[in-house]
């Protein structure tokens, strides 16, 4: 009996060995053959090597020693446990880790297609919101008394670090250098909502920058915020955001205030301060579920260039689990 065999007997260490459900992976099965198949098509029309048209048809070749659901499964087991994948060849009896490494990158891009990433959510948010906004604004009269009368969506930005193995390039050791975790590092900003919802990650970079250096390139570079424009949204981070407020975006920045030497903070903006903190919370509990998966938590052991693409599939995974949360909470799906 395989792995994926046994597991699917006991659906309770399936999500903690995975970190979905077992009901919900199934569910979610056709839609990643559908996505793997259109994947393996669009690939199959040329040739690997010389990227030229196929004089044959696609089909040929040694198939998968693993079925398509036991690849997904390898997928989901090293992110979630981040063992090395010559464990992984005992646990789905390859060859050698080649196999589990061929295995888990031919299923990356399906799980790209089906799972709720950043970019979908927050599009979806947005969307949801300029409709509640319209028909608000139809029955009370007014764009003014609709944002008089109804909250603004929250957004909560907050940069996250991950060590990493030592570069040997010399620039590379410098510039990923992190002097607050005093080791090599990858940065991310993460954009949460209050509900555990992930809407956006910045790429990532080395460990030197500051996080207000990166949010201002990544504004300059991908322009997520002007999708917000014409929406009420408040964005809270922390005291290492200071400025944010002059960058001219469409949205209303609630940063933690710095005291500085000649300047001490005032006993209103200490309230305010300690209120704008608690409410920032709620980014540190939504990193943390990011960093169940091993992959975003533990030293990184792949290669920078796949750093994003896998951190967005871990944050598609824990936006699948919230929704499922705000769809039991609300009976509201997205």
């Amino acid at each position: 009996m395989s792995l994926y065999q046994k597991l699917a007997r006991k659906p309770k260490q399936f999500l903690t060995l995975t970190g979905i459900e077992w009901s919900e992976f199934e569910r979610l099965l056709p839609a990643l053959q559908a996505a793997d198949e259109q994947q393996q098509i669009a690939r199959k029309v040329f040739t690997v090597r010389h990227a030229q048209a196929r004089q044959r048809q696609p089909g040929g070749g040694a198939p998968y020693g693993n079925d398509f659901p036991a690849r997904c499964l390898m997928l989901l087991l090293y992110y979630r446990l981040y063992v090395t994948q010559d464990f992984l060849s005992l646990l789905f009896k390859a060859a050698d880790k080649s196999v589990i490494c061929r295995g888990i990158q031919s299923v990356r891009a399906a799980w790209q297609v089906v799972l709720p990433l950043p970019a979908r959510v927050r599009q979806q948010l947005l969307t949801a919101a300029r409709v509640v906004g319209k028909q608000r604004q139809q029955r009370i009269g007014s764009l003014e008394e609709f944002r008089a009368a109804y909250p603004e969506l929250e957004f909560l930005i907050d940069g996250t670090e991950q060590p990493k193995r030592k570069p040997q390039n010399k620039q590379k050791r410098k510039d990923d250098y992190s002097g607050k975790k005093k080791r090599h590092t990858r940065k991310q900003l993460v954009t949460v909502t209050r509900s555990g919802l992930i809407i956006d990650q910045s790429p990532a970079v080395g460990g030197r920058v500051h996080d207000f250096k990166v949010f201002k390139e990544d504004h300059a570079t991908r322009g997520v915020w002007q999708e917000c424009a014409g929406l009420r949204v408040t964005l809270y981070a922390d005291s290492g955001f200071q400025g944010l407020q002059d960058q001219g975006l469409p949205v209303e920045c609630r940063v933690v205030k710095r005291a500085t030497r000649n300047h001490p903070l005032t006993r209103a903006e200490r309230e305010i301060n300690r209120y704008r903190s608690s409410q920032r919370m709620a980014n540190e509990h939504i990193i943390g579920r990011r960093k169940k998966y091993q992959i975003a938590a533990q030293e990184y052991r792949n290669r920078d260039e796949d750093y994003d693409t896998t951190m967005e599939i871990v944050a598609g995974l824990v936006n699948l689990r919230a929704l499922n949360r705000i769809r039991q909470r609300t009976g509201v799906a997205l």
